[in-house]
């Protein structure tokens, strides 16, 4: 069993591999352009309607082969839960999680070893950073899925995580976090007008 501080820790690494990624991929606008992650990084997108790989119930997985890192994806998903399963195979390359015979697979909500929770985590950080949703005032599910392109299910998780973030005025608290929000201001100064209207 984790303590509380094991969970913690867990949290932490992934949300700070989540800014990490987007200050070094110079990313500074919503939705993130996960394309061109994957690009910068040398991962190549693979649909799996074009090669068949994943497994009954997988969505997504990551493949070292031959020195290179391959992300497969079921692309018959809806856009924001392609995009947030894409940014879930990201974040076990980019958190470095061990692999076995050169692949992470990843189940249809089932696995709930720590692995999988820190990519999930990490993909929520990474699409919906709270730091930016605080600079555009965004509180909604509906605001967060449209401007983030994420699912109303992941949308909604997010809320209501961004609800105990406002509550207890936890934002620009770390200095990547301020890195981060320094990179999306001109997006937030030019965006919240219009999303507040």
């Amino acid at each position: 069993m984790i303590n509380t501080q094991g969970v913690y820790g867990l949290y932490k690494k992934a949300r700070n591999a989540s800014w990490q990624a987007l200050v070094d991929n110079r990313i500074n606008a919503l939705p993130v352009d996960i394309v061109k992650v994957a690009n910068n990084n040398g991962i190549k997108l693979l649909k799996n309607s074009e090669i068949k790989e994943l497994k009954s119930g997988e969505l997504g997985i990551s493949i070292y082969d031959n020195n290179e890192w391959f992300i497969v994806y079921d692309d018959t998903l809806l856009l924001g839960r392609k995009r947030f399963t894409v940014a879930h195979e990201l974040g076990h390359i980019f958190l470095g999680h061990p692999f076995s015979m050169g692949f992470h697979a990843r189940t249809v909500f089932v696995n709930t070893s720590l692995t999988e929770t820190e990519a999930n985590i990490f993909a929520s950080r990474f699409l919906s950073p709270a730091c930016v949703l605080w600079g555009l005032d965004i509180h909604s599910a509906s605001d967060i899925s449209k401007i983030c392109q994420i699912s109303m299910e992941s949308a909604r998780i997010r809320a209501k995580r961004m609800e105990e973030l406002y509550r207890r005025n936890r934002f620009l608290e770390k200095p990547l976090e301020r890195k981060v929000f320094k990179q999306f201001e001109t997006f937030i100064n030019q965006n919240k007008k219009f999303i507040q209207n």
